[in-house]
């Protein structure tokens, strides 16, 4: 009986001291990763990458653009809106300076401003070109390219509606005859609850402009991704994402802007560094005639490594698809 209460004493005290040195070494490293980032370091090291990736985007490293007071001010219908002139922001892969005036993000381009109807491209971070300076967005190349005004009204952190509702405001319509709509997985939520009634937007940007994290609380964090991060790893598949999943709430929204029946409008989608749709549509919308799907193949290099967002081989993609679908009669 002693013997096997001292196989079982053996047993506990072992599996204890694995489960110790696990903890200590999952959190060391994955501090050892967070170091290494603050120095802008950025290893393509399996684990290191997946632990700089959590500490950047869960730990509050990442500085997010419509939360620099510089970049935003309050709007009553859409929370926020870009500022007009120049803000800049910087993350460990990038460092960029934007210039927004009343038509969107400014492209950079001197052309020769004929009569012909603009363009005007609508989105979230990926299209407003989160990470890229203003002559590297999708707006700008195609802008230089076709000859015709591009107006980048892309905003971070807007979802398909508040999107529409900052084109219906910008008194742009008139210029334009085609619209391109890039849209993001994380839409959903907020296409969703469209309907619902909608708290202050006061409110909204007050908390938006006070989101901080405690020391306490990123230590907690810290701990628990060091630990189940390497088993993230070991089980990590390819993230395919369901179109279907999406499409009707997108759709309800797009019924309720009247003005979209008078324009050409091209559908694209972009959600960040592996995330794709595996059935996103391509070719023309079946309950919307004017509206064609564009499905682009993006792969890795299209993106930067931690951030997630188009680099600017994403951008000059984008730009090379979009340039040959204007192209098309």
């Amino acid at each position: 009986m002693n013997s096997l209460r001292k196989k079982i004493f053996n047993t506990t005290v072992f599996i204890f001291i694995i489960f110790f040195i696990y903890i200590f070494s999952t959190f060391s490293l994955y501090i050892f990763s967070a170091i290494l980032l603050m120095n802008n370091k950025i290893l393509n090291v399996k684990i290191i990458k997946n632990y700089q990736i959590n500490f950047y985007n869960q730990l509050g490293y990442r500085k997010i653009w419509q939360t620099q007071k510089e970049c935003v001010e309050f709007d009553e219908d859409l929370i926020f809106k870009p500022k007009i002139g120049k803000c800049f922001f910087n993350n460990p892969e990038f460092f960029t300076e934007l210039n927004f005036d009343s038509g969107g993000r400014v492209n950079g381009n001197n052309f020769d401003n004929n009569n012909n109807k603009g363009i005007a491209v609508i989105g979230d971070s990926h299209a407003m070109g989160w990470g890229v300076n203003d002559n590297e967005t999708f707006s700008s190349l195609l802008e230089k390219k076709i000859n015709r005004r591009v107006y980048n009204l892309a905003v971070s952190g807007y979802a398909t509606e508040r999107e529409l509702m900052r084109l219906e405001k910008s008194n742009l319509l008139t210029k334009i005859d085609t619209i391109i709509i890039q849209y993001c997985n994380n839409d959903y939520h907020e296409n969703l609850s469209s309907n619902n009634k909608k708290n202050r937007t006061d409110i909204k940007f007050d908390e938006l402009m006070s989101e901080k994290m405690s020391f306490f609380k990123r230590f907690r964090k810290a701990i628990r991704y060091s630990l189940i991060i390497p088993f993230e790893v070991i089980n990590e598949k390819e993230n395919k994402l369901d179109w279907s999943y999406h499409e009707n709430g997108f759709n309800e929204v797009l019924k309720k802007f009247s003005f979209l029946k008078d324009k050409k409008v091209i559908v694209i989608y972009s959600n960040g560094l592996g995330l794709n749709f595996y059935n996103f549509p391509e070719g023309y919308s079946k309950q919307f005639s004017n509206i064609k799907y564009l499905n682009i193949n993006y792969e890795d290099k299209d993106f930067f490594l931690l951030d997630g967002h188009l680099n600017s081989f994403g951008h000059n993609k984008i730009y090379d698809i979009l340039y040959r679908a204007i192209l098309e009669k």
